[in-house]
């Protein structure tokens, strides 16, 4: 009996396992509207700081051996700081989503939704939300990470930042499309032992007509691109987390660049774990007196300026690679527009309970006989 017993409880798990959470069409249009309330809520002034930390949350879901899988390790250092934006989407989803959409998918609509409202007020729109797909399984302890995730590193020069997106399935040309979203956002020490935000308003693309226009942080453009393309030379400084920044000498501004920023555009490595870069950008007093290698051009510097030059090229070509990047699940996705009661997951779904519920009952039968 016994036996019996545990064989039911294997298949049960089993079945737990390979089940897919679809959303029914009005649980999706509640989660985009409840999330799009989530991250207005969150404003700070002209910032909504949820638009930069749903984005980078779905990044850190996506990296690993379950893909996007709804799991976060919150001691892993790499992941300091986002523990503030699950708590407000975990609050959300166990109160209302639990068993209705999944947390994976949850996590990449949240960034989706983010994406969106980020060019409300810019000529080239996000148009992820109508290419997004559902049927994301959860980790086996979601929302707790079940496997190690390995991240790309702001100290890493040109080889180790491609490398790693290589890894990753994706070529030159996709990770800086993906490095794009530096736009959004900003560094903190505590975090990252890195200080300020990757943009400011110089390239901002927001309609100088935009009522209560969002902040430079907040806006996805390629303002990220210009920011190394229009304004060298950068300059490197050291942070009191004593990490190595590259920002602009004898300006008041402050917005920084990391070695994974500027690898992207100038072919540099770091020398040490600081990540000190073994060339500078030069200016013509400079060159009699330092004995620092001028930075050459990055395998990616073309299509880094040509991203600078094209805003509706770079938005177009985003939404394509970050739904790709937020797909990378083990599961059979489907697209939103599929989502009624006769799909194939549905029916997959239902038959799944159908056997649940009739393997329970034959569980209930087998605890009420007695031992033999």
């Amino acid at each position: 009996m016994a036996t019996k017993y545990l064989l039911l409880t294997l298949l049960l798990v089993c079945i737990a396992k390979i089940k897919c959470i679809v959303p029914s069409k009005k649980t999706f249009d509640n989660a985009v509207t409840d999330l799009s309330q989530l991250i207005e809520s969150s404003r700070s002034g002209n910032d909504l700081p949820l638009i930069a930390g749903c984005v980078r949350l779905a990044f850190h879901d996506c990296v690993g051996d379950g893909g996007c899988d709804g799991c976060i390790d919150h001691t892993n250092p790499d992941n300091a700081g986002l523990k503030r934006y699950t708590d407000l989407l975990d609050n959300l989803y166990d109160q209302n989503y639990v068993g209705k959409i999944s947390r994976a998918d949850f996590y990449a609509l949240c960034a989706v939704v983010a994406l969106n409202r980020s060019t409300f007020d810019t000529p080239d729109k996000y148009t992820g939300l109508s290419i997004f797909k559902v049927g994301r399984k959860d980790c086996t302890l979601s929302p707790a990470e079940d496997s190690d995730a390995r991240y790309p590193k702001g100290t890493d020069g040109m080889n180790n930042t491609f490398q790693y997106f290589k890894d990753f399935g994706f070529n030159q040309t996709e990770t800086i499309i993906l490095l794009g979203a530096h736009s959004l956002g900003r560094c903190s020490l505590s975090n990252s032992g890195y200080d300020g935000a990757w943009v400011d308003n110089r390239f901002s693309k927001v309609s100088k007509k935009a009522i209560n226009p969002l902040a430079p942080t907040s806006v996805l453009d390629n303002s990220y691109y210009n920011m190394m393309v229009s304004i060298p030379p950068w300059k490197q400084f050291q942070t009191s987390a004593h990490k190595m920044q590259w920002m602009e000498p004898n300006s008041t501004s402050s917005s920084i660049l990391l070695n994974s920023d500027m690898a992207i555009f100038y072919n540099l490595e770091p020398t040490d774990d600081i990540g000190t870069s073994d060339c500078r950008l030069s200016t013509p007093s400079s060159l009699k007196t330092s004995k620092t290698r001028v930075c050459n051009p990055s395998v990616g510097s073309g299509i880094t300026k040509l991203y600078a030059a094209n805003n509706t090229q770079f938005i177009a070509d985003f939404a394509i690679v970050f739904n790709r990047m937020i797909e990378k699940n083990s599961a059979i996705l489907q697209t939103t527009a599929t989502l009624v009661k006769d799909n194939p997951l549905y029916k997959i779904n239902t038959a799944f309970d159908e056997v649940t519920k009739l393997l329970n009952e034959i569980s209930n039968m087998v605890d009420d006989t007695p031992d033999e």
